[in-house]
Formats: C-alpha cells, sequence, structure tokens
C-alpha cells in the first residue's frame, strides 16, 4: 500500500499572509482545476500588516506559496499536474521584500477518504471542501497511485505520495512539515 503525507508548514514565527487574489471570478486557487484565464504576474503575495518581520518559509499553507527550491523538488521527482507562477512577497503598499517564491495552483481534487475508517468530527456536517476529522484515513484505491492532490473531503489538504515526501523530506527546507494521515485531525 502506498503511504501519504500531507504538506504542511509550520513555525510558530512565520509570516502570515493574505489569501491570494483569485486569477477571476471563475477561477479559485483552491478549485482543483486549470485556470480558464491565467493570473497578472508576478503574483504578490502580500504580509499581513505588523508581520512583516515572520519568517519566511518554503512553504506557506494555506496561501498557495512555495519558494522556487521546492518547486523544483516537486516537478523534479514527477509531480506533473502543478501550474507554477512567479510571485514575489510584499508589504501591504505593494513593495517587494522576496522574490524566489512561485504561486501554485494544483490540478486535482480526489475524493480519496475511506468512510469505513474516517472519523468526521461532530458539529460539521460537511463531507466535501471542508470537512474536519476526528481521525483521517484514505482508501488506497481511491488516490490511484497519484503523487500530490488536493483531498476534495478537505481543499485545504495537501497531500503528497510517499516518493515524493522522502524527496521533500531529505531537502531539509525551513518549515516544511510532512504528516502523517493518521496525524491529520482538521478542526
Amino acid at each position: 500500500m502506498n503511504d501519504y503525507f500531507v504538506l504542511d508548514s509550520g513555525d510558530p514565527d512565520m509570516a502570515l499572509f493574505f489569501s491570494l487574489v483569485n486569477p477571476s471570478p471563475r477561477d479559485r486557487w483552491w478549485s482543483g482545476r486549470k485556470f480558464s484565464k491565467p493570473p497578472q504576474l508576478p503574483i504578490k503575495a502580500v504580509i499581513r500588516p505588523d508581520n512583516e518581520s515572520g519568517k519566511l518559509l518554503a512553504y506557506h499553507n494555506p496561501v498557495n506559496l512555495m519558494s522556487d527550491a521546492l518547486a523544483d523538488i516537486i516537478v523534479g521527482v514527477g509531480v506533473d499536474n502543478l501550474d507554477l507562477y512567479e510571485a514575489v512577497i510584499a508589504d501591504e503598499r505593494g513593495n517587494v521584500l522576496r522574490r524566489g517564491y512561485k504561486a501554485f495552483n494544483l490540478i486535482g481534487l480526489i475524493r480519496a477518504a475511506d468512510l469505513q475508517g474516517t472519523v468526521f468530527l461532530p458539529g460539521n456536517e460537511s463531507r466535501m471542501i471542508d470537512a474536519s476529522f476526528e481521525e483521517l484515513k484514505l482508501d488506497p484505491n481511491k488516490t490511484r497511485g497519484a503523487l500530490m492532490f488536493r483531498l476534495a473531503e478537505n481543499v485545504s489538504l495537501v497531500v503528497v505520495h510517499e516518493r515524493v515526501a522522502r524527496v521533500i523530506e531529505a531537502a531539509k527546507l525551513d518549515g516544511v512539515r510532512l504528516l502523517k494521515i493518521a496525524d491529520v485531525i482538521k478542526a
């Protein structure tokens, strides 16, 4: 059985961002679909006010932002469902603070939760897009060996195959975390 991990970011001192502006009214960063209209480049990832001194990580979830180094690793291991766009990190006034990042649109939502082994949190009846889990288990028949995808049950979760996870982990990039699926709890 293939193991999967959730790609996450984490550092108590990390920079916090506003959500990226959607490229058009029909195109959403978390939709799992190709954009019908390409975004205007470079994409500005705007740091929240009074947070300019926060740490810039190789991966910022849920902003859809990764360093060029992480993007190169992911593409290099064979992930081919990732549209990457030049991005800059800017302050609220639009001043560019850092380059060397990509905004990403991950193509593909997969309904991969094993409904027999997944325990959804009570109080949230949603089972698609924003479901909450007490315990999450994936069905390997539903993942079909995909290297990287968004979990359709909770689109904020970016899931990577163990093959991708091993290469990311070996790179030891600052702030990148790989969570075992069994350890994922979304409130």
